[in-house]
């Protein structure tokens, strides 16, 4: 065997197993993306439909002008006062929404909030990927 077939040989073996395995990972990464958006739009109409009013509440904050940039709500009852706060936030009320605990415990195990509390009234920052729902942009 001459080293000229042997080297032929050799780059299309490489070239063949490069290229199928690019094909291979291309294929797979697209259909796991496919698959990670139809399981985010199955848990969006699972948390819409266990908790509407909550939903519906945080959307009407978020579409309300001028406060698209906010991303931070206190939890308390609308019968109690927040003192001292630097930036503008969102109130979500436990007795205007009875459903509210339960809705920000299921966001939390979720990954879409997290618990920023500073002091003794619970305080939440939404991820843009829930703020992208609640505003229903495509993500």
């Amino acid at each position: 065997m001459d080293f000229l077939s042997l080297a032929i040989g050799f780059l299309t073996g490489a070239f063949t197993g490069a290229a199928g395995n690019y094909l291979a990972d291309k294929y797979t990464d697209a259909r796991r993306s496919k698959e990670e958006e139809k399981k985010s739009k199955k848990l969006w109409r699972e948390i819409k439909s266990r908790f509407p009013a909550v939903i519906e509440e945080m959307e009407r904050d978020l579409k309300t002008e001028g406060a698209s940039g906010i991303r931070e709500f206190f939890v308390k009852k609308s019968s109690t006062m927040i003192g001292f706060i630097n930036e503008p936030c969102f109130e979500l009320h436990t007795d205007k929404l009875p459903d509210l605990k339960p809705a920000i415990q299921f966001l939390l195990d979720q990954g879409l909030i997290k618990d920023i509390t500073p002091g003794n009234a619970p305080m939440y920052r939404m991820s843009e990927k829930l703020v992208d729902l609640l505003l229903d942009r495509k993500h």
